[in-house]
């Protein structure tokens, strides 16, 4: 098949499944379709080879075959093209987001068997899977669990964290969770609190900045926008019960927190207006909703999200 379409929620099996394809070729082109047009990647797909090697062409954000709106030209010209390829071209489109299986484009590549649908382990499935990764090592359960939660149970992070066990452990070796603590920071983590509290102060530089930098790591904005929304549902539940006069020790069981913890809700919520906490979580509701219902992208919701509501 000279047209794949491969699509998945991580960049570490896209990038691998991407070298399965093209194995040891140098003739590769890369294409980004957020900076050129499908004319373009089909003439250069195109292009009649002198010496008829195999070539690549690989092109990153194809979200054509996503939301994204395909003129009936171009849903045409990539239809001809995929029943009719060049033959010493292969071109691989890949795509971060999730793909329309009712557009044509994507059930005739659907019809040749051309689309990869690549998902990321979690949850369970991904504790089972760094535990078939760390086998050559003696680490423990809680020390397995502690490296899927300091990288948020990102399958990508886990995965540049496990690329360091060679150069620090050898085989066979005991790693306990102190150490792995060492080796393992869990600065991810430390920049999803820092990201929460620059959208509590309302800091709409700072929370750009880091959500730029989720976003290159593929971290899941669902994951971010239910974070906030329990951080103002937090501070919501904080203003009632403090209009109700209850005490620290009540409020700390009612909120299931430490009262360091309850301490700097507290802090959080005095800055704003108990009807203003309530605006945030209807509207965040309602963006979970667009989202499930596929009519919002989640990384341009949550983004307008910030604009609309932070302050530089």
């Amino acid at each position: 098949m000279q047209v794949k379409l491969i699509t998945s929620d991580s960049k570490v099996l896209l990038d691998k499944k991407i070298k399965e394809i093209i194995g040891k070729s140098e003739v590769v082109i890369k294409y980004n379709m957020e900076e050129c047009s499908l004319a373009d990647i089909l003439e250069e797909a195109s292009y009649v080879s002198l010496f008829d090697e195999m070539k690549y062409v690989v092109v990153k954000n194809a979200d054509i075959f996503g939301k994204k709106k395909v003129s009936e030209k171009e849903t045409e010209m990539l239809l001809s093209y995929i029943q009719n390829p060049y033959p010493c071209t292969t071109v691989i489109f890949t795509t971060y987001e999730a793909i329309d299986k009712r557009k044509n484009i994507t059930k005739a590549l659907e019809e040749q068997q051309a689309v990869v649908e690549l998902k990321a382990p979690k949850n369970y499935e991904l504790l089972q899977e760094v535990k078939k990764q760390v086998q050559n090592y003696k680490i423990g359960d809680a020390s397995v669990k502690y490296l899927v939660d300091a990288c948020l149970g990102n399958y990508d992070l886990v995965m540049k964290e496990l690329e360091k066990f060679p150069l620090c452990f050898q085989k066979g070796e005991t790693i306990s969770l102190d150490v792995l603590k060492q080796i393992v920071a869990p600065n991810t983590t430390d920049n999803l609190f820092k990201f929460t509290d620059a959208v509590i102060k309302k800091d709409l530089s700072e929370a750009i900045h880091l959500l730029e930098e989720f976003f290159s790591l593929k971290v899941d904005a669902l994951q971010l926008l239910n974070l906030l929304a329990r951080e103002y549902r937090l501070m919501y539940y904080y203003k009632i019960l403090e209009r109700l006069r209850k005490s620290s020790r009540e409020i700390m069981s009612e909120l299931k927190l430490q009262d360091w913890q309850v301490q700097k809700v507290m802090r959080n919520a005095s800055g704003y207006h108990q009807d203003d906490l309530k605006d945030y979580l209807i509207e965040l509701s309602k963006i979970d909703y667009g989202i499930k219902r596929g009519q919002s992208d989640k990384n341009l919701a949550l983004y307008n999200f910030l604009v609309q509501n932070l302050e530089y």
